[in-house]
């Protein structure tokens, strides 16, 4: 058997490479042959400035809180986003999002990595993907923030803690709602089901105007988590 494993192995190897060429991998946007994600589509998608609120990442003249945040401070410590929620990034992640395009999960998830310079912005330990309720996670099939969780999560060794949170009731579409309609909405839509560290990331794929990554954070602060950072592929404006 040990001598036949080496064998086998190559005979993969061999045809992933026979794989590789007969279907070459290609570019989710432009469809350009070589990457999940060219690097001209990845130089379009719009990107936040480095002067930016410390709390909530809404772009500012200078570093700093906004005026919100420094009214009231959120729940949560740290916004980590590199993109802004706008064409054409924003495309994407409808279609993967809401029209099944799961293709776009490696691409969306390694360009966020690559944001950053291959390492992780922050170093929590444990990413905690924002949950969706039962009965939209049939509708959909999938989580989202469950598939960046676990990509970002094998990637960096961060454990991932699915089952975590629990999202209590079905709130709807958030997609056109005010803030508050949004906070009254989210109104103790979660719970902890489990233990989790001192030190999380709550894993999304937008954020708009914070009012989910406020809930969970509460919640979490609650428990009495010490530290908490959002990762979300982009932050709307």
């Amino acid at each position: 058997m040990q001598r036949i494993l080496p064998h086998l192995s190559r005979l993969h190897d061999a045809a992933g490479r026979f794989s590789h060429w007969l279907f070459p991998e290609r570019c989710r946007a432009c469809a350009a042959p070589g990457a999940p994600l060219c690097a001209g589509c990845f130089g379009d998608w719009p990107r936040l400035p480095a002067e930016r609120c410390s709390y909530c990442a809404l772009p500012l003249l200078d570093n700093g809180d906004c005026l919100v945040c420094s009214v009231e401070a959120p729940a949560y410590d740290h916004v980590h986003t590199p993109f802004i929620y706008a064409e054409p990034l924003n495309t994407a992640i409808i279609a993967w999002k809401f029209q099944q395009r799961l293709d776009w999960t490696r691409p969306l998830a390694d360009a966020w990595a690559s944001a950053w310079g291959g390492h992780p912005p922050s170093r929590p330990d444990a990413l905690l993907p924002v949950p969706l309720h039962r009965q939209r996670l049939r509708e959909r099939g999938y989580n989202q923030s469950m598939l960046l969780a676990r990509r970002w999560g094998n990637r960096w060794k961060i454990p991932v803690i699915p089952g975590a949170l629990q999202r209590r009731r079905n709130t709807g579409h958030q997609l056109g709602l005010s803030a508050a309609a949004r906070r009254d909405n989210l109104d103790a839509a979660f719970i902890l089901r489990r233990h989790v560290p001192d030190h999380v990331a709550i894993v999304d794929d937008v954020l708009t105007t914070g009012t989910t990554a406020a809930q969970i954070a509460s919640t979490l602060r609650d428990a009495g988590v010490q530290r908490i950072d959002i990762w979300v592929l982009a932050r709307v404006l």
